[in-house]
């Protein structure tokens, strides 16, 4: 007669944090030289422990995100170079991991192109000297002021390009939430905003500058990949196919009243001083 396996005797299921774990060859194998798989690994599951919701996605969604930031070269959840955000994807009643690609996450990758000198985004405030003229002789000046700088206002971010020359991309506060309001991926059924747009608003204000001014800007192959995957999916795990190739867009979500995941997306990008 076979024996029959106790309860305490069944294999236990693997779990996302133990998936990552041996992900780590995988992610060596995507990664630009001097990138450090371990590091990667290490971010990962600090990002885990910090929005536990993760692991109730799709396994297979939060492998592809991290595969595409180690292709990128980029952290996760640090230095403000990028986030994998739970969603719920409303027609396959499930949730999925989408990698929201950070405004810093997009400078990094600027650099790399080494053809700028600087790329900064700053945030305007209703006391700062702030002048900004277009046309043949375009123009910004901008001083914060000291003490009370009052309400933020509006944003910009400019690039210095090599070996000369420069461009800007401005927007104020109100242009801002009407971006917002459009482009948002996540909002409630009754209309509401949430997610980073609402926890984080200056930050994806700036973020959405320095898209907009890297239209203009020479662009290097993992800036392009970056902005065409920001806010994807992925479920591929190939770490040499393209990040571009097997990332898809998802719809705008609706978030259901009760879910809360969006409103506790806390990891900041970093904020102006």
């Amino acid at each position: 007669m076979s024996e029959i396996a106790l309860p305490s005797e069944q294999p236990q299921p693997v779990t996302l944090s133990q998936q990552i774990v041996r992900m780590e060859d995988q992610f060596r194998m995507a990664a630009p030289r001097g990138i450090e798989a371990k590091q990667l690994v290490r971010d990962a599951l600090t990002a885990i422990r910090q929005n536990p919701e993760l692991m109730e996605c799709d396994p297979k969604t939060v492998l592809g995100g991290l595969m595409t930031m180690a292709q990128l070269g980029l952290r996760v959840g640090v230095l403000g170079h990028g986030w994998l955000l739970p969603f719920r994807d409303w027609k396959t009643k499930t949730k999925q991991a989408q990698l929201i690609i950070g405004y810093q996450g997009l400078v990094e990758l600027a650099y790399r192109s080494n053809k700028i000198k600087s790329l900064a985004a700053r945030t305007v405030h209703q006391n700062d000297h702030f002048v900004i003229e277009y046309g043949v002789e375009e123009k910004l000046e901008h001083r914060p002021a000291p003490g009370d700088r009052g309400p933020v206002v509006g944003y910009y971010a400019v690039v210095r390009f090599l070996p000369d020359g420069h461009s800007f991309y401005h927007m104020t506060k109100a242009e801002a939430e009407v971006y917002r309001d459009r482009y948002a991926m996540a909002k409630k059924s009754s209309g509401e905003v949430v997610g980073p747009w609402k926890s984080e608003f200056d930050g994806m204000a700036k973020k959405t500058c320095v898209r907009q001014l890297a239209k203009f800007m020479p662009k290097g192959t993992d800036l392009s990949v970056a902005l065409m995957i920001d806010d994807a999916v992925r479920v591929d795990l190939d770490p040499h196919m393209p990040a571009e190739l097997v990332s898809h867009h998802m719809e705008a979500q609706r978030v259901d009243e009760t879910t809360s995941a969006a409103d506790e997306f806390t990891d900041a990008e970093p904020r102006d001083a």
